[in-house]
């Protein structure tokens, strides 16, 4: 039986991080689901295990998305890494390029989130060299 799936979601507005763990709920046996308020709190995590994906806002204080997504993208290449974000700003947007796989707008539909979330992990599954999981998770998108 395959492992389950580590997926951390940072955002620091709790009613968000809530909304997701609910959302999510039905796929606990499935993922290990991580939950933190700051990039700074992600990033102990990610120091202290591994994590397949991580799914965070773009702007939070002390520590923006781009921020950590640049931080995950040196020290962890293998993480999938995608932004789920309220803001549209273009700017914004276009300092995650080379940086987040995929950009997702708020409200994303909790189903989308999941099925995304599947699909992307599924190379988990069918790349089980670590070198070639390694060099499709540096590439810097991923198509829609």
């Amino acid at each position: 039986m395959a492992s389950k799936l580590t997926i951390l979601f940072v955002d620091d507005q709790p009613n968000i991080l809530e909304g997701l763990r609910r959302s999510m709920r039905k796929m606990r046996n499935e993922w290990d689901m991580t939950f933190v308020t700051s990039g700074r709190e992600a990033l102990a995590e990610m120091d202290e295990r591994p994590f397949d994906v991580i799914v965070t806002d773009m702007m939070m204080p002390e520590m923006t998305g781009v921020e950590v997504l640049k931080t995950v993208a040196a020290r962890y290449p293998e993480t999938v890494r995608y932004v789920l974000s309220g803001h549209s700003d273009r700017e914004m947007i276009l300092q995650s390029t080379g940086f987040a796989h995929r950009y997702l707008a708020k409200p994303c539909d909790p189903d989308e989130l999941k099925q995304l979330l599947n699909n992307s992990l599924g190379l988990r599954e069918t790349l089980a060299r670590s070198d070639l999981h390694r060099r499709i998770s540096s590439i810097g998108s991923l198509p829609s």
